[in-house]
Order: structure tokens, then C-alpha cells, then sequence
């Protein structure tokens, strides 16, 4: 009699982990086609150092279906001779450019789209690229910031 309760016992512990594992909602960031991220650009982070109260910030979406990154990247206090995707291993070091955004841009922002590989999609989402915004003075970057994913909101 002992042998038929321990199957017994054990086909329902069975069937209540099944419960379990099948109640279970596989969401996130990993499950969506867009992918949001973002960056706060200033001088802290340059390589070399530069000091300047330039600021501004990224905003990307990034499309893992057509592996489009779009970006939206805003700037104030500086006249920069270009702005650039940057990648850099470990992040916070400088890196060669991966993407020019815009030479001699005009104004504070510049957008568009790029067509990321799968490399640089590995880049991206391990927060390797970083937006880097040159200056006649600091032609190594006088702002810079790391793209970084958004947090999840469930």
C-alpha cells in the first residue's frame, strides 16, 4: 500500500508543478519587437576628460525584427563639428566610431535611422555604444553618453 501513495503523491506534486511552470508569463523587453533606449550625455563620462556644461540626451528605438535603430538625439551649450555612434569595450573606455550621425550638424538635435548588423546589435544591447558629440576644442568629444536599455515596465 505504500508504493501505490508515494506514486500517487508524486503524480500530483507532478501536476501541481506543471500548474506552476505553465502559469508562468514569459514577458519583457527580450519578447518585444521595439526595443527602447536611451542616453544622458554630458562631459563626465569623455574620454579624455573635458569639462564643459554642455548636456543633452538619446532617445533610440531599436526594431529586432528590421534591425533599424532609430535615434533622436537633442544637445544645448555646445556647437559640435559632428555627432557619432561610438563603440567602446569595456564601456567606459573611448572606442572607434561605429556610426556618423551628422557632420557640421545645424541646431540642437539630429535624427534619422541606421541599419545595425548583428554585431553591432550585440553592442547595443550589451550597452557598448555610446553617443560621442566632438567640439573644435575637444575634437576626442567634449559630451558623451552610453546607450543604455530602458527599464521594463510590466
Amino acid at each position: 500500500m505504500k508504493k501505490p501513495m508515494k506514486r500517487f503523491l508524486l503524480l500530483i506534486a507532478g501536476v501541481l508543478m506543471l500548474g506552476f511552470v505553465s502559469s508562468c508569463k514569459e514577458e519583457g523587453p527580450h519578447k518585444d519587437d521595439i526595443v527602447r533606449f536611451s542616453a544622458v550625455i554630458n562631459s563626465t563620462p569623455t574620454v579624455p576628460k573635458a569639462t564643459s556644461s554642455a548636456q543633452g540626451t538619446g532617445v533610440f528605438e531599436y526594431n529586432k525584427t528590421t534591425m533599424d535603430l532609430k535615434y533622436n538625439i537633442t544637445y544645448q551649450n555646445i556647437t559640435p563639428t559632428s555627432v557619432n555612434i561610438h563603440s567602446a569595450n569595456p564601456a567606459w573606455e573611448a572606442g572607434p566610431m561605429v556610426f556618423p550621425l551628422s557632420n557640421m550638424p545645424a541646431g540642437n538635435q539630429v535624427q534619422g535611422n541606421v541599419k545595425l548588423n548583428i554585431e553591432q546589435q550585440t553592442m547595443l544591447i550589451t550597452g557598448m555604444l555610446y553617443v560621442n558629440i566632438p567640439t573644435e576644442e575637444n575634437i576626442y568629444g567634449e559630451i558623451r553618453g552610453q546607450i543604455l536599455a530602458d527599464d521594463f515596465e510590466e
